[in-house]
């Protein structure tokens, strides 16, 4: 019969590879959105924003280093996690960091159990082959459903979407203090408006997650999306500047966010759109 102890040393074998693939696709999903963003002016920052900058380079360090040094790789994430959640309490909630925290956790233990010799090979019995195959494609299947709500807008599995009544309609809202947002939701699913002087050109509103998004609470409902037809200077805008602003909806407003893509990005203009 085979012992526990290859069993344990298999399954840490799996999981290992699986925090490594995992890893690597939450670092490049935080550098797509960091260029799809912009990078911010490092001296603009506040102290707490550079402390947390700091805390997030150490999390995705650590992912990376992990394939190298597996155990120091798992140390240096939890670290970074464990400091913007000293910085920023609320970072507990925020799921794809909390993620990537586990999976630094998921290298340390992986590291402690295979850091000394392999046990002796013995052939697997079948109920025990079958366990740690099934453990191998859930853990696959974790890592692409994750994938999956990372990369792609919308995610794949979204169903297709046509607004419903309430959300079809002039959203209007006030942004930077005195910036006027509106947003024409129209029944096809385009969006037309302004955002302060500048017109909205090839808007859209999609749903912003999968059935799994919605398990998880990652992401939110919608997301619209479009261009600019002119600068925006009080948000720090330039001509044809794509915007995105995930949106919740919230009793009978939508809340989220409005982004502006831009190489000077500013931070997100929190939004709360109320309907006319």
């Amino acid at each position: 019969m085979i012992s526990t102890t290859e069993v344990t040393w298999r399954a840490a074998v799996i999981c290992r590879w699986t925090a490594r693939i995992a890893g690597t696709l939450m670092v490049l999903f935080f550098l797509a959105f960091a260029v799809g963003e912009g990078f911010s002016e490092f001296t603009r920052l506040t102290v707490r924003e550079k402390w947390m900058f700091a805390g997030m380079g150490l999390l995705l360090a650590g992912l990376l280093l992990a394939w190298f040094r597996e155990g120091w790789g798992g140390v240096v994430s939890i670290a970074g996690w464990s400091l913007m959640v000293i910085v920023e309490r609320r970072m507990l909630g925020v799921w794809p960091f909390s993620i990537a925290a586990a999976t630094g956790l998921l290298h340390v233990l992986c590291w402690l159990r295979l850091r000394g010799p392999a046990p002796p090979s013995k052939p697997l019995y079948r109920r025990t082959r079958a366990f740690l195959i099934l453990l191998g494609a859930a853990l696959m299947a974790f890592v692409l459903l994750c994938a999956n709500e990372m990369f792609n807008q919308p995610p794949l599995m979204t169903p297709a979407f046509r607004p419903s009544p309430e959300i079809v309609g002039s959203w209007r809202a006030t942004v930077a203090g005195d910036v006027g947002v509106v947003f024409e939701i129209n029944s096809d699913g385009s969006v037309s408006g302004s955002v302060g002087d500048a017109s909205v050109v090839g808007g859209k509103i999609v749903l912003n997650r999968s059935w799994f998004g919605r398990l998880i609470h990652w992401r939110t409902d919608y997301l619209i999306r479009g261009s600019l037809s002119r600068a925006v200077e009080a948000l720090g805008g330039t001509a044809g500047s794509r915007f995105t602003a995930p949106l919740f909806i919230r009793g009978s407003e939508l809340e989220g966010s409005l982004f502006l893509f831009h190489p000077r990005a500013p931070k997100p203009r929190k939004l709360k759109l109320q309907k006319h």
